[in-house]
């Protein structure tokens, strides 16, 4: 198997349908959805193929940091393409495109083999895949809280810019972000659940960091719903609410690795 080669094709494709959606966040073209169907999904699974390779050799999973955040990147954008097919969600492949490229050229440069596990049973399988499907699910949600707090404020001072005229009413915006919310927390909370059933110490030396984390960041998503629920919280409430626990998670999922790969060794 050609890495490189799929490598470069990979990068080719998220870059044209990155050029293909400008294009229609500009105005230029019509969309047509068979088209970005295909340049997505064609990227995906190429990326999906080179990530694989990375991290399974034999019996050994490698969870590097580039390793790690590229198969993040491909849940995200087959979760965005899943979800834009019946949802207005076509300008954040605006940014998830590109980093997705991004990390396809730093997984291939910056090739960690020194994180390894051997993975004991299928329970931390599913512990491990519910974690980056919410991580996914959460990041989208992160680039729409985002949206929703530009939206708000663009507004608020009556500017009709390009990016307003881009995006479904402020409603359905919120809407959209809540259901992720929704969708997220379920998800990190079986997460969270089949850690602690089949990971020996969640609160091990080197996982404490990433288990606290992410029940903080389970917190505060929480208490967002509650808020909505009780109080009827959105706009920039919801939105600020959103990135902090977004932070706190990237800081469990992806900040603590890159620390510790990169800054402690």
């Amino acid at each position: 198997m050609n890495i490189l080669a799929l490598s470069i094709l990979s990068i080719g494709l998220y870059s044209l349908g990155t050029l293909y959606q400008l294009l229609i966040y500009l105005r230029k073209i019509q969309a047509k959805q068979f088209i970005s169907l295909l340049f997505g999904t064609s990227a995906v699974a190429l990326q999906l193929i080179i990530t694989l390779d990375y991290i399974i050799v034999e019996d050994q999973i490698l969870l590097g940091f580039f390793n790690t955040a590229s198969l993040i990147l491909c849940f995200i954008v087959i979760c965005l393409l899943i979800f834009s097919a019946k949802k207005p969600l076509q300008t954040i492949f605006l940014a998830i495109y590109p980093i997705s490229a991004i990390c396809i050229f730093g997984a291939f440069f910056f090739h960690d083999t020194q994180q390894t596990f051997s993975p004991s049973g299928s329970g931390i399988f599913i512990h491990i895949i519910l974690s980056i499907i919410a991580y996914s699910v959460f990041s989208i949600a992160a680039i729409q809280a985002i949206l929703v707090y530009l939206q708000n404020n663009n507004l608020k001072k009556r500017n009709n810019t390009i990016l307003m005229r881009n995006l479904p009413p402020l409603l359905t915006m919120e809407t959209l972000l809540f259901e992720m919310i929704w969708s997220g927390t379920i998800l990190l909370a079986l997460a969270i659940t089949f850690g602690f059933i089949f990971v020996d110490d969640l609160f091990a030396q080197h996982l404490a960091h990433k288990s606290i984390l992410s029940l903080l960041a389970l917190a505060i998503f929480s208490t967002l719903l509650i808020g909505r629920r009780f109080y009827g919280w959105r706009g920039l409430t919801a939105s600020k609410w959103t990135l902090w626990g977004s932070s706190v998670l990237m800081i469990a999922f992806l900040g603590s690795k890159l620390a510790f790969e990169w800054l402690v060794n």
